[in-house]
């Protein structure tokens, strides 16, 4: 299944997505940019959290969201540019974090204090070097992610309050 299948399957109800990354240190900043340039998405609250994710857990929290969308920089052992939907559990292996907090803490803490389904989209740096540029890698899958979540977040979503009764339905949602 596609990276847009997937996030169309996943993302329900009230949605926030947080970009995560240093806007100085090259392909760091993929979150971060991801989240300017989707900013204006409607019935969405985006969050350009940059290297402090932990200073933004409140609003995320406050929004009673169904769905937390984190968009980070993550090594996934795989080509620069490489994307991934990774839940907190799939995250364990991927520990290295360029930020004080790592990103399997903040997952963990925003769904016991949402109960949202907190999904984290992954991409795999070319380098994180301070002050050096996004490498054309990364860039083109910040171009490719803009995209796909802007096609997925303007569709209607079902609500999360919304019980499924197909059993096969409700698996791939659950």
């Amino acid at each position: 299944m596609n990276l847009h299948a997937q996030l169309a399957t996943k993302i329900r109800g009230n949605v926030v997505v947080m970009g995560i990354g240093n806007p100085c240190r090259g392909d760091d900043a993929a979150g971060s940019l991801v989240a300017r340039q989707i900013h204006d998405a409607p019935s969405v609250r985006v969050i350009d959290a940059q290297d402090v994710p932990e200073d933004y857990l409140t609003q995320v929290v406050n929004q009673g969201p169904d769905t937390v969308v984190l968009i980070d920089s993550v090594d996934l052992s795989s080509a620069p540019g490489s994307v991934a939907l990774l839940d907190k559990d799939q995250l364990t292996v991927y520990w290295p974090s360029t930020h004080r907090v790592p990103i399997s803490l903040l997952m963990n803490y925003l769904e016991q204090e949402t109960h949202a389904r907190v999904l984290l989209i992954a991409i795999q740096p070319r380098q994180t070097a301070f002050l050096e540029p996004m490498s054309g890698e990364v860039r083109a899958s910040v171009a490719g992610m803009v995209d796909v979540l802007k096609s997925v977040l303007e569709r209607p979503r079902v609500s999360a309050d919304v019980e499924i009764t197909d059993p096969l339905r409700r698996k791939a949602v659950a």
